[in-house]
């Protein structure tokens, strides 16, 4: 039985911060997706952990099959959903806060695609995708850590939101292709909200940063991230039913449970995961993208999760799981997802969070 290593921090009261789905840019329709209040995790499940569901023999000399995927343009990029009015518009990256005193946060449940990265500490925080949906209100938005260098660097030419950095980061982050829209470079774009605590204040909004990026130079528009079984040569993978999974990063502690309407209900140390309208965060595929850390190059202090090479992988959607690997042997090629056999995952349409936890901080809830 998988039990929380803590009981749920303290929540501090805040007020609800309205933010909503504006329209898109212009030649755009939103593709929506719907939320519901989440609900606790069961206490009682049968948990497994990461290193028992791997053959570490099997995955050695395995011949890798990888389907190619034209690109869609009745889909978007980052989720594979089909509409009308696609864009070719940049991706939006958004570091986004995730401390305690950061929640709820806004605008979340309208990115794309969230990865979430170990910072000091043991806490998590989030680089949130942007492209097919806007949001009225962003945040609250932190500094840029070199973990965020990869996830740059295949994105080409991304806006990219963040409050600043040490000098170190900043000088190294200079070597990445991508258009700067952070407060550094356009602080009226950003706003300080009084309600909540420095420095979990600071907020933008989706039309206003791509207003910067427009000003500061052409991104170019992102690629597909991820196969989709909507391709017609697509193979279903092996997968077992569970109930969820549990990430137990350090300081932060998450679980995710299956629901059939609400897809996988994100709870976080011990309380749901709610966005600032009170919306459950609930993505429809969940990836655990298991990586090693080291020391940032800028600041000994920080980990700097390493996204090139290869590790263990479990991708979670339709209340199963398909265990594998992740590849990426370069920095400007998107990272490929293999089941245990060598094929290519092909995921469903919607929203996904990429999880990057150390070995041994994942369990399966069967």
């Amino acid at each position: 039985m998988f039990k929380c290593a803590r009981k749920c921090s303290l929540l501090l009261s805040v007020a609800v911060i309205s933010a909503g789905c504006a329209g898109t840019p212009p030649s755009a329709r939103l593709s929506s997706s719907t939320t519901s209040p989440a609900k606790s995790a069961d206490s009682e499940q049968t948990t497994k952990g990461l290193t028992d569901v791997f053959d570490e023999d099997r995955s050695q000399n395995m011949a890798v099959t990888t389907t190619s995927e034209a690109v869609d343009l009745d889909r978007w990029p980052l989720t594979g959903l089909q509409d009308e009015g696609v864009g070719t518009w940049p991706v939006l990256m958004v570091k986004i806060d995730n401390h305690d005193r950061a929640r709820p946060q806004a605008g979340i449940n309208s990115a794309d695609v969230v990865f979430e990265e170990i910072v000091e500490g043991g806490l998590t925080r989030f680089a949130a995708l942007f492209h097919s949906q806007q949001t009225e209100l962003l945040g609250p938005i932190r500094s840029v850590r070199t973990s965020d260098f990869n996830l740059l660097r295949n994105l080409n030419r991304p806006l990219f939101a963040n409050s600043g950095g040490n000098e170190a980061v900043l000088r190294l982050l200079q070597e990445i292709e991508y258009v700067d829209v952070s407060s550094n470079a356009a602080i009226g774009a950003y706003k300080r909200v009084e309600e909540r605590p420095s420095p979990h204040n600071l907020f933008s909004d989706t039309e206003s940063l791509r207003a910067v990026g427009t000003s500061r130079g052409e991104g170019g528009p992102p690629p597909t991230m991820f196969l989709r079984e909507v391709a017609d040569d697509v193979l279903a993978a092996p997968s077992d039913p569970v109930r969820g999974l549990n990430i137990d990063y350090g300081s932060t502690v998450v679980q995710y449970r299956w629901d059939q309407n609400t897809k996988w209900v994100r709870n976080q140390n011990g309380t749901p995961h709610l966005d600032s309208d009170g919306v459950a965060v609930a993505p429809d595929v969940v990836i655990v993208q298991v990586v090693s850390y080291g020391r940032s190059r800028a600041d000994g202090r920080s980990p700097e999760a390493m996204l090139l090479g290869e590790g263990k992988a479990l991708v979670f959607f339709d209340g199963k799981v398909t265990e594998g690997f992740w590849r990426r042997t370069n920095a400007e090629e998107m990272t490929q997802y293999f089941d245990r056999d060598g094929q290519t995952i092909a995921m469903p349409s919607g929203r996904i969070w990429v999880a990057l936890p150390r070995v041994g901080q994942t369990q399966i809830v069967e």
